[in-house]
């Protein structure tokens, strides 16, 4: 998609990643394992710590897309520092704002963030999980080489709803 930045958010922006976080908290709740009750209570500085160690990439790391300046999608990714797990990132809190959707934002926010996972050494592999019901999201990591290695079942209980987690894993 045009115009379309993919941007590492400076913590000064907390209160409109805040704003994103809540928005896919409500709009894709199955897609996540904090919900939107708990994250509305979280402290201003929770907010502005979780961007700015995103932004300073101490083992965590928060990309945005921005589209004419509003915050339309993201990604996170975290890796230990444990000497025996270093290898190994997650992929976590993916969303896109519905009506983004469709247009590449995931292809690119997913692209820039393995991309940048390449370079930090000792990085080999990459985690995520998606629920079942998420075919989109599915199709998108198997696009990009991601490989479904097993279920957890039952995983996630919203609203007395039972999700099944998909666990996924790509080489770099």
């Amino acid at each position: 998609m045009k115009n379309v930045s993919i941007i590492s958010l400076h913590p000064t922006r907390w209160q409109e990643f805040k704003q994103l976080r809540l928005e896919a908290l409500q709009q894709d709740a199955s897609a996540f394992g904090s919900s939107y009750e708990e994250e509305i209570h979280y402290a201003d500085e929770v907010w502005e710590k979780r961007l700015n160690t995103s932004f300073n990439q101490n083992g965590f790391m928060m990309l945005c897309s921005e589209f004419e300046g509003k915050l339309v999608g993201m990604m996170g990714s975290g890796w230990s520092q444990r000497v025996n797990t270093k290898h190994v990132a997650t992929i976590y809190s993916v969303y896109v704002t519905t009506s983004m959707r469709g247009g590449g934002i995931g292809s690119q926010l997913l692209d820039s963030v393995l991309n940048n996972l390449a370079v930090i050494s000792p990085i080999e592999k990459v985690n995520l999980t998606v629920t079942v019901d998420q075919t989109s999201a599915i199709k998108l990591y198997e696009k990009f080489g991601f490989q479904r290695i097993g279920i957890a079942r039952k995983e996630l209980k919203i609203n007395g709803r039972y999700y099944d987690i998909i666990h996924m894993e790509k080489f770099l």
